[in-house]
């Protein structure tokens, strides 16, 4: 299970450069990104500078590279309204290009990051990777697409395919401003000393994963030669968004201002991961518990937790 010698990494987001940050230690990393390289990578990595869309760019990145990362997306799981032409060019269409790049430049390996968004509303849970796949939001939609066309060329032309079904990470990198992220947007509400948004009185379930986690958990897709296609990626354990405003208030020893929204019509009420496979057949468990790795973003944003 030694790491591979060249990976490539596209789309360097917040999951994609805790991913980058892991792998330089003992791995050659080339990524793509329409932002330029982050000052503590210089010279660590090649970086490549383009699009997800063009092919050209995509085919450098590639070029070498046992393992390709796919983390590419521009819709969240919240979206309701979306651009569905400019969605599909963007995901979709792009990631069609990107598999013919894959095969002709011999990548054998994509390890991809899919969303627990493709499953929908569900009556059970933990929800298990057999579950049936019914997403009520595009971005769902379009990350279940994808996976759909990996699997094809998979039984098709034998392409190594690993399918991690992501639960809710969270962590340092993410961005406290952004339009995804409970934990980041509720950090981001604190330095701004704004009330934050709680839609269904903080009712919603989810499963949290410090990204360190997950980190863990896609570099072991990559190396574990007999992983399974599809993976759920989570804690197994769900928090309402009420207990984690309540863990940040214990953490910092101050109360905070709320204010109560309508949940949205491609909200899921709950979202809890049955991770059973994942501990089976690669031997992933997540280890951050939520409030460890609540205490270690507050402090990565600086913000002091005197209540730990």
């Amino acid at each position: 299970m030694s790491p591979p010698r060249r990976v490539a990494v596209l789309g360097a987001g917040f999951i994609g450069l805790n991913l980058i940050r892991r792998l330089i230690a003992d791995t050659d990393v080339a990524v793509l990104d329409h932002n330029p390289v982050p000052a503590d990578l210089l010279g660590r990595v090649s970086w490549f500078r383009g699009e997800f869309a063009d092919p050209l760019a995509v085919a450098q990145v590639l070029d070498g590279a046992a393992v390709a990362f796919h983390l590419v997306s521009s819709t969240v799981p919240g979206d309701e309204h979306v651009e569905v032409s400019r969605e599909l060019s963007d995901n979709i269409f792009a990631t069609l290009r990107f598999l013919d790049a894959c095969e002709r430049l011999e990548v054998p390996r994509i390890v991809f990051a899919s969303s627990s968004s493709v499953y929908g509303l569900q009556a059970k849970v933990p929800i298990s990777e057999s579950a049936v796949t019914d997403p009520i939001s595009s971005h769902g939609i379009q990350k279940l697409a994808i996976e759909k066309y990996l699997l094809l060329h998979r039984f098709h032309r034998g392409l190594d395919v690993r399918i991690a079904r992501l639960s809710n990470p969270f962590g340092p990198g993410q961005r406290p401003y952004g339009r995804q992220g409970f934990v980041a947007m509720t950090i981001g509400h604190l330095l701004k000393d704004e009330p934050i948004l709680l839609r269904d009185d903080g009712r919603p379930v989810r499963d949290f994963l410090y990204v360190d986690d997950l980190t863990e958990a896609l570099n072991l897709l990559a190396v574990y030669e007999d992983a399974p296609s599809v993976l759920n990626v989570g804690s197994g354990i769900g928090y309402s968004l009420r207990e984690v405003v309540a863990m940040v208030e214990q953490a910092i020893q101050r109360q905070l201002v709320s204010i109560s929204g309508e949940p949205r019509r491609a909200d899921i009420p709950t979202s809890i991961l049955d991770v059973t496979r994942a501990a089976t057949e690669i031997g992933f468990r997540a280890t951050t518990s939520v409030r460890d790795g609540l205490v270690r973003t507050l402090h990565h944003y600086g913000i002091a937790t005197p209540g730990v």
